[in-house]
């Protein structure tokens, strides 16, 4: 009976050392797992300031520019690259990087009717010759105009209304209203999925109607600007703004423009995209940032999207 006893008080002796190595062991993970969770906060927070740094010196650096130059170009020192820069402190290490777009050098959606709410034809008509180039039906332009414009009358023959939105599930309406995002054409009746990232690479949506900046297009929107300009045309532009941008749109374009396509064209920009990236241990923290830059130089936020430009 005593060796029975015995045995007995040492099974319940070794169930109770393995209860106990386990509660300590549940224990030892969930703090491990808590300072970890504190650890990607405490970084994901250093990574957001670090950002909004950056946002802040690439705005001086924007006031700057409009204070020194006239025109807007790949030239300049906004337009280059943020080379990976160390992010330092205590228990902190890692790297940020930036590069700014300068939106102004796209196709504006929200450029394609007045605040009337009605088209703006020239303006149409480059879009359409842009979907075009993109090897994309323009009919589709009919789809983004009934998108923004006030009535809810389909254009004919590509346009699309309520009538299709709302089978849809779920289902939704048009908003008859400005565009906030280029994003928007992922919804839009009639566009495929696959074509939505090169559409991105030519076209913006900013919150006023603006002129495309002829320094900072991409060939391809120039290419469309208006029917009668040649390839070769285009190649003279390039060339002509590589070093220092074009400065006088009149000289440029004498002969190859018509006044009233001239006067939907820039040298400046207002509107530019900052893409910030931070990594810190195992963060990648991205930053996409609106900024206005007004006619004294002052450069103001307009948008803030984290992962996706907004």
């Amino acid at each position: 009976m005593r060796r029975q006893r015995g045995a007995v008080a040492l099974i319940f002796a070794l169930f109770l050392a393995a209860l106990v190595a386990s509660v300590m062991t549940q224990i030892a993970y969930d703090v491990t797992l808590q300072i970890r969770r504190t650890e990607s906060l405490l970084w994901q927070e250093q990574a957001r300031l670090a950002a909004l740094g950056a946002e802040d010196w690439i705005g001086d650096i924007l006031r700057q520019d409009k204070t020194d130059s006239d025109n807007d170009h790949f030239g300049e020192i906004w337009a280059q690259e943020l080379p990976p820069l160390p992010v330092e402190g205590v228990g902190i290490q890692g790297t940020i990087t930036g590069v700014v777009q300068d939106l102004q050098g796209r196709f504006n959606l929200n450029n394609l009717t007045d605040t009337a709410g009605e088209p703006i034809e020239i303006e149409v008509e480059r879009f359409r010759r842009l979907l075009a180039a993109l090897e994309l039906d323009p009919q589709i332009a009919d789809a983004v105009i009934d998108w923004i414009d006030l009535d809810t009358e389909p254009r004919f023959p590509g346009g699309a209304e309520d009538e299709i939105y709302t089978t849809r599930i779920p289902p939704l309406r048009a908003p008859n209203l400005a565009f906030r995002s280029a994003s928007e054409l992922a919804i839009i009746e009639g566009i495929p999925a696959e074509a939505l990232q090169p559409l991105y690479q030519h076209v913006t949506a900013l919150p006023a109607q603006t002129p495309i900046n002829v320094n900072t297009a991409p060939p391809l929107l120039l290419q469309v600007l208006d029917e009668n300009l040649s390839a070769g045309d285009v190649e003279q532009v390039i060339e002509e703004r590589t070093e220092i941008g074009i400065e006088d749109l009149q000289v440029t374009f004498a002969g190859l423009l018509e006044d009233d396509v001239i006067a939907t064209l820039g040298t400046t920009s207002d509107f530019f995209e900052l893409r910030t990236i931070v990594r810190i241990g195992t963060i990648r923290f991205t930053m996409y940032s609106l900024l206005y830059r007004t006619d004294q130089g002052q450069v103001a936020v307009v948008q803030r999207s984290y992962g996706n430009p907004p």
